[in-house]
């Protein structure tokens, strides 16, 4: 009876290696014909649809491709009468904001309508102190303020 149990554990062993083999050569040629089969491509479509770059975003910015110029702005008919004796500039925007130093992060103390007449005091790095007609002061960037006319003539 060993020798049967025997002979049956050497035939099971034997008929055991034989089926991995066998697998693993079945594997390895349909690794080998699926590389040969040709692939078809012409029912291949992409994902995505692709997007057209139109234009680039600094094209776009209308701030930097068009020059801003001040218009200037007829005065006001009440102040056509004219101003005190004595003020050199006017505003020459419809509103000013006057700050309490020559800088835009001050805070701001009043505003000026356009047109409103000023005496220039002191300039720091473009901006500059004025003092309006009723007596109260502060900082203005200066390219936003016109000398006035009979000034500018004045001076030649």
């Amino acid at each position: 009876m060993i020798t049967s149990i025997a002979l049956f554990s050497a035939v099971a062993l034997s008929a055991a290696t034989l089926c991995i083999a066998g697998l693993q050569y079945s594997a390895g040629v349909v690794a080998q014909m699926a590389a040969a089969a040709p692939v078809r491509t012409d029912n291949l479509r992409p994902g995505y649809a692709p997007r057209l770059v139109v234009t680039r975003s600094d094209d776009l910015n209308v701030a930097r491709s068009v020059p801003v110029k001040p218009v200037p702005q007829p005065l006001p008919p009440e102040a056509a009468i004219g101003p005190a004796p004595g003020f050199t500039h006017s505003v020459g925007v419809e509103a000013l904001r006057v700050r309490s130093g020559p800088k835009t992060t001050e805070p701001q103390v009043f505003t000026l309508k356009g047109g409103s007449f000023v005496n220039i005091s002191d300039n720091v790095r473009g901006w500059v102190r004025i003092t309006d007609e009723s007596g109260q002061s502060g900082w203005v960037y200066g390219s936003l303020l016109r000398q006035r006319e009979s000034t500018a003539a004045e001076l030649r």
